[in-house]
């Protein structure tokens, strides 16, 4: 396996498999929404950039997050090639919520496939409650976490006789899988949020049982990033102005000023608004 990180991209590819086994990972900027339903018809209007490295050493990338921003994770196999893919949060399966081992655990569905499914908007915790994806927070007492918020990826392709065979799909019009796939893969930009995970939907032998890839990401938030770098994310935060355009409520977390008074002025005269 070979892990590339190339602006915002994570990419895996496994050419011992084959030209097609390959998966690119990225992370679109959208809108904190606390509510499921909202999140849903949430859309992003750019790509996240992914920097070399991280501020502990145990990630192979970091992604620097405004506070009034959330992302989530986006799947793409160019050719198709279906993927097994694990995703922990802090040391959480992300599915199950349950401790993140990278093995996947088939009697409970612990991961997603790919490209039947694209993108996982939310993730749940260790309590049971789904969160979008943000950076730590700027506002608690004890000041931002420095370590960021972990996203760890666990990959597995699909066998290279079962993929030959799925290529090569003589009635690919009446198989759901196919279905889904394509589906999934005409969807253009902006890409739209999938809160629900579509449960697995191949057999487990289907997976190759020693090709594995992973990877680590660090979230971590405008202090912290400042810290390590003395600059500030290269991209534009989200304005209360962004969220009144979509109806969102505007909290005063979602400001990087230290001044909590300006911050519910602005949330008053956002809340008036809608």
């Amino acid at each position: 396996m070979t892990l590339t990180t190339d602006h915002g991209t994570l990419t895996f590819t496994f050419p011992e498999l084959g030209p097609d086994a390959r998966l690119h990972v990225t992370f679109p900027r959208t809108l904190r929404a606390g509510d499921l339903a909202d999140q849903a018809g949430l859309t992003a209007d750019t790509t996240l950039r992914l920097a070399q490295g991280s501020p502990t050493g145990d990630a192979d990338a970091v992604i620097p997050m405004w506070q009034s921003e959330a992302t989530w994770i986006d799947f793409s196999s160019p050719h198709q090639h279906p993927f097994l893919v694990m995703i922990g949060v802090d040391g959480v399966n992300a599915i199950s919520g349950k401790v993140f081992t990278g093995t996947p655990d088939f009697d409970t569905d612990d991961y997603i496939e790919v490209p039947t499914q694209q993108t996982l908007a939310s993730y749940r915790t260790g309590t049971g409650d789904h969160r979008q994806l943000v950076a730590p927070s700027t506002h608690t007492s004890r000041g931002p976490d420095p370590r960021g918020r972990l996203v760890q990826l666990t990959v597995i392709p699909m066998r290279a006789e079962s993929w030959a065979r799925r290529r090569h799909h003589a009635s690919a019009s009446t198989c759901v899988l196919c279905d889904i796939s394509r589906a999934e893969q005409a969807r253009t930009p902006p890409r739209t949020a999938v809160a629900r995970v579509i449960g697995p939907l191949e057999s487990a032998d289907t997976w190759h049982p020693t090709r594995m890839g992973s990877a680590a990401v660090r979230i971590v938030n405008s202090v912290t990033w400042e810290s390590l770098t003395g600059l500030t994310p290269r991209h534009s935060r989200l304005t209360c102005a962004d969220y009144l355009d979509r109806r969102l409520p505007w909290h005063s977390t979602y400001r990087e000023s230290d001044r909590p008074e300006a911050a519910r002025d602005e949330s008053r005269r956002h809340s008036s608004r809608l």
